[in-house]
């Protein structure tokens, strides 16, 4: 069974995710409980289900899946990254 932090995005997360403030983050949560509330789903009050909330932000399921990541054991390192450089890299 998928634990509740996994299953649900919360507003904090939302903000991170979408860059905006704790405000219209809960009103977009309000919207899409709304939304799946009218579909006939249960609903909690501050938390929207994490695969109807990617579904709904377009592209990000194609951009961010960290299920695959994870599966795919995806790791770079600093070095790699160039993490913490000043200097400028060119576009490959």
């Amino acid at each position: 069974m998928v634990g509740m932090k996994d299953a649900f995005v919360d507003a904090k997360e939302v903000c991170r995710i979408l860059g905006v403030g704790t405000t219209k983050a809960y009103a977009i949560i309000r919207e899409y409980n709304k939304e799946l509330a009218e579909k006939g789903f249960l609903t909690i009050r501050g938390r929207c289900p994490r695969r109807y909330f990617e579904s709904k932000i377009y592209g990000y399921d194609d951009i961010y899946n960290p299920a695959m990541d994870l599966e795919k054991g995806i790791r770079i390192s600093a070095k790699e990254s160039n993490a913490g450089t000043k200097e400028k890299v060119p576009p490959v």
